[in-house]
C-alpha cells in the first residue's frame, strides 16, 4: 500500500476515535462545542484528508514532485493549480521545499558539488574565501574543476555527489534520497 494511502488510514482511524469520543461525552457530534479540544482536532485531520479539494490520486502525485524537488512554480503549472495550492498541499502532507541548486562544480567530468551562489557556497566548499570572479575561476581551473550553470532538483542530484545548504554554511554529501540541512 502506497505510504501516503496509508497516513491517509491512520489519520481516518484516528478521526473516527475521536468522533466516538465526542460522542460518548457529549451524547452527540453536533451537540460538541465548536472550541472543544478534540473537535478542533478533528476538524484540522478532515481538514488534511482532502487539501485544496483535490482527489488523493493527485495530491500523491504533487506529493512526489515535492519530495523530488521540482518548485511550487513547476507544479502548479503541471497540475493545473495556483501556487498556494501547491503550499496547502506541501503543509498538509507536512513537506518541506527543497532548494534548487544554481551551480554544478564538476571533476574529471564527475558531477561533485551543488549551490547556489559562487561567492558564498564555493567559501563553504573549499574553505577559503573568493573575492572576484578572476580569483575563482583561477582557482577552479588550476585546480581541475568546471563550473556548469544549470538548475538542479535534488532529485537529480547523484547519491554520493555534494551540495551545499541554503544558508550557505555547511556541505553535505547525499547518501540517499532524504534530504538534510
Amino acid at each position: 500500500m502506497n505510504k501516503y494511502r496509508q497516513l491517509e488510514r491512520q489519520q481516518w482511524q484516528e478521526v473516527m476515535h475521536l468522533v466516538q469520543k465526542c460522542e460518548a461525552k457529549y451524547g452527540s457530534i453536533s451537540e460538541t462545542p465548536e472550541k472543544d479540544q478534540m473537535f478542533v482536532k478533528i476538524k484540522k485531520l478532515c481538514a488534511n484528508n482532502k487539501a485544496a479539494g483535490l482527489s488523493i490520486d493527485k495530491q500523491e502525485k504533487m506529493v512526489e514532485a515535492i519530495e523530488a524537488g521540482h518548485t511550487r512554480t513547476y507544479i502548479a503549472k503541471r497540475f493545473h493549480v495556483t501556487g498556494s495550492t501547491v503550499k496547502k498541499v506541501r503543509i498538509a502532507y507536512d513537506l518541506k521545499p527543497k532548494p534548487v541548486w544554481k551551480y554544478i562544480l564538476f571533476k574529471d567530468g564527475k558531477p561533485i558539488y551543488f549551490f547556489k551562489s559562487k561567492l558564498s557556497d564555493l567559501t563553504a566548499i573549499f574553505k577559503r574565501n573568493f573575492y572576484n570572479k578572476k580569483v575563482t575561476e583561477s582557482f577552479l581551473l588550476n585546480n581541475g574543476y568546471k563550473l556548469k550553470v544549470c538548475n538542479t532538483i535534488w532529485q537529480n542530484i547523484p547519491i554520493g555527489a555534494y551540495y551545499v545548504t541554503p544558508d550557505h554554511k555547511k556541505c553535505i554529501q547525499k547518501i540517499d534520497d532524504e534530504y538534510r540541512e
